[in-house]
């Protein structure tokens, strides 16, 4: 009897510690990590996985950067909208590294502070102020607010990642290069959502106080409205 009851508790030990592992696999297996079965290839879901999160930072930050071109463009600032679309192109290959991803965040920050300075410059009546092209002002205002409600679905996902170790996420089945950049994203991805919430709320204030349409992707990303 005794031998019978030590039999069961052991089993009963068993499943609790196969339901925490579980649970603790759900909370990443959205990324492909550590909800793969290794008999039917769980290294490659984890990639793939991955591999889908930067797909999705990518194309938030190609939005973003098509968005900061426009906006740029309607306010006459020809350089900085050729600096936009300059970033934009280094990720337009494959996957990108750390080091064409902190370009990219550079530009994308120094966008904002000249875009912003440029709104109040021209909000204080500025006589040099150049006439505002309306139109591409709000296709900017449309493709910056995309870009921030995609920066916002990632945002569920990434404190899981941020506190693994670079070696956990190579044993997850990713390469070198991708494990980087999700532990980069991991790490970046917040301050910058509120850099372009920022950019994105001045932009509205602007269009809304010089008759300028605001698309309801721009209004609704600042709500956190996916």
């Amino acid at each position: 009897m005794k031998k019978r009851i030590l039999l069961i508790s052991m089993l009963a030990g068993g499943g609790l510690l196969l339901s925490s592992v579980a649970n603790a696999q759900l909370n990443l297996k959205q990324f492909g990590i550590g909800g793969g079965d290794s008999s039917a290839g769980g290294a490659p879901a984890a990639s793939g996985g991955m591999s889908q999160l930067l797909q999705t930072y990518v194309g938030a930050n190609q939005q973003v950067l098509s968005g900061q071109s426009s906006l740029a463009s309607a306010m006459g600032m020809s350089s900085a909208a050729g600096q936009a679309q300059q970033a934009a192109g280094l990720l337009s290959g494959g996957t990108p590294s750390v080091s064409q991803l902190t370009q990219v965040g550079s530009t994308q920050q120094s966008l904002s502070q000249k875009l912003t300075e440029a709104f109040a410059s021209h909000a204080s009546g500025s006589a040099s102020a150049t006439p505002v092209n309306k139109q591409a002002f709000t296709d900017g205002l449309a493709s910056l607010g995309k870009g921030v409600s995609q920066y916002s679905s990632l945002q569920s996902g990434l404190g899981s990642i941020s506190q693994m170790s670079p070696s956990s996420l190579l044993q997850s089945g990713m390469n070198p290069q991708t494990a980087q950049s999700a532990a980069y994203i991991a790490q970046s991805a917040p301050g910058q959502l509120q850099s372009l919430m920022s950019t994105l709320s001045s932009a509205v204030q602007f269009a809304s106080s010089h008759g300028i349409t605001v698309p309801s992707i721009a209004t609704s990303a600042l709500k956190g409205v996916q």
